[in-house]
C-alpha cells in the first residue's frame, strides 16, 4: 500500500507542472488568436463602415423609388377607378329603352341605306 502511494504521489508531482505547463501553452495561444482577430476586425473596420454607408445611401434611393412607384400605382388605381364608373355609366345609359329604341332605329337606318346603295347598283348596270 505504501509503494502505492508513493507511486500515486509521484504521478502527481510530474502530472500537476505538465498539465499546469499545456494550460499556460494552451491560453498563451488562445490570446494570441484573439489578438489576431482582433487585427483582423481593425483591419475591415472602415472597410465595413463604407460598406455600410453605400448600403445605406442605397436604401434611400430604393426608399424614393418606392415612395414614386407607390404614387404611381395610387394613381393609376384611381384612373382605372374613373374608368369603371365611366363605363358603369355608358352600360347603364345602353340599358335604357330610349337606347335600345335609338339603336334599333340606327340599325334600321344602317340597313335601308345598304339596300338603298345595292339597289341603286343594280339599277345603273
Amino acid at each position: 500500500m505504501q509503494v502505492l502511494k508513493v507511486v500515486l504521489l509521484l504521478a502527481a508531482v510530474v502530472s500537476v507542472p505538465a498539465l499546469s505547463f499545456f494550460l499556460i501553452r494552451l491560453t498563451l495561444k488562445l490570446g494570441r488568436s484573439v489578438d489576431h482577430l482582433n487585427r483582423t476586425l481593425d483591419d475591415a473596420r472602415p472597410q465595413v463602415n463604407m460598406l455600410l454607408a453605400d448600403l445605406n445611401h442605397t436604401m434611400d434611393e430604393l426608399n424614393g423609388e418606392l415612395v414614386k412607384f407607390s404614387s404611381m400605382t395610387s394613381e393609376v388605381q384611381e384612373m382605372l377607378s374613373l374608368a369603371e364608373s365611366g363605363m358603369r355609366s355608358v352600360e347603364s345609359a345602353m340599358r335604357s329603352p330610349l337606347a335600345r329604341l335609338g339603336g334599333m332605329l340606327a340599325g334600321f337606318a344602317g340597313t335601308s341605306l345598304l339596300f338603298r346603295a345595292a339597289s341603286r347598283r343594280l339599277r345603273s348596270r
